[in-house]
């Protein structure tokens, strides 16, 4: 699976994985076109299938890729953009091989400091929403902290996680198996990712179910600091806002979304073509394929996704 972000002026930045390989790409601010990927190192077993792949975040001063091997190790890797370089990889779990499945996301919050949470499996083998932070650009982590352990044994275990950061924000999205229902919580950190307050479940519906859906959904950050969300429920996607209801957006899976200039930017898949929706207006196909990534380059809206192991690309105008 694709993943792409932005920069305020529309810089995008790419990162994807194949076979061992995790690759890297960027644009200028001029153009949504992207240079060749370079590889920017081989991770032995790298899981990269069905949203597992490498995660990437940005900030004025560095790149940081994230990615797992099937042992259960998270690496990160960073790119000081004033020299250009990428540095070695970086264990972020402090307990080694617990992130068995695979699920893990990252983001940038302020100049060198990112955040990062995954399903881990210490203590216990259940999987929880772990995280750390880093204040060097990626270079080192702090001691790993357990952002939410569900009082039912665990949480949903195929479902990825996400994350958005701003300045002292910081919010995680995942899964929750609780009471026999498979809803989505937000955790809430005010304080740069020191502490978390309780995570609380998004949307007024509940979703009861004994399997696991493998679709987490994401959650994004506005430029004025405002937290929105995107999710499926049975065969329906949602956005909210935390605290308030729902809102029915279309049918299909994988849903995501980031901050767009009149509201969320929003794309999914539905039986194998990818959908992308910009506020009120109508949803708009950019292609076959699925999983797809989404990011705003000024008024353009750029799509990743991936179909039968390529990497597409799409624009709309916004």
């Amino acid at each position: 699976m694709p993943v792409v972000v932005a920069e305020p002026n529309g810089k995008l930045h790419l990162t994807f994985g194949q076979d061992s390989a995790i690759y890297y790409a960027t644009t200028s601010s001029k153009t949504a076109s992207f240079g060749t990927p370079t590889v920017v190192a081989v991770l032995p077993n790298l899981v990269a299938g069905a949203k597992r792949g490498p995660q990437i975040a940005v900030t004025a001063q560095y790149v940081v890729i994230s990615a797992v091997n099937r042992a259960g190790d998270l690496f990160a890797y960073s790119l000081d953009r004033a020299t250009g370089r990428w540095s070695s990889a970086v264990r972020m779990n402090d307990v080694p091989q617990i992130a068995k499945e695979g699920f893990q996301a990252v983001a940038g919050a302020s100049r060198g400091v990112f955040h990062a949470a995954w399903l881990d499996l210490r203590d216990d083998k259940k999987n929880k929403i772990v995280g750390t932070t880093s204040r060097d650009g990626g270079r080192t982590w702090s001691t790993n902290q357990v952002i939410y352990r569900s009082p039912d044994g665990t949480v949903c275990e195929c479902c990825r996680v996400s994350m958005a950061a701003k300045n002292n924000n910081v919010y995680v999205q995942f899964r929750n198996w609780l009471d026999g229902s498979r809803n989505l919580y937000l955790a809430h950190s005010t304080d740069g990712g020191k502490t978390y307050a309780p995570a609380q479940k998004l949307g007024t519906g509940t979703w009861p179910l004994k399997a696991c859906p493998m679709d987490g959904g994401a959650v994004a950050v506005s430029a004025a600091g405002q937290p929105f969300t995107a999710w499926r429920r049975e065969n329906t996607l949602y956005t909210c806002q935390p605290g308030e209801p729902e809102q029915a957006i279309a049918t299909g899976r994988n849903i995501t979304l980031t901050a767009g200039p009149t509201g969320p930017l929003l794309a999914w898949d539905d039986a194998g073509t990818v959908w992308v929706k910009s506020g009120t207006k109508p949803a708009v196909s950019v292609g076959k394929g699925h999983m797809p990534s989404v990011a705003v380059a000024g008024k353009t809206a750029v799509c990743v996704w991936e179909l039968d192991g390529k990497v597409m690309t799409g624009t709309l105008g916004l």
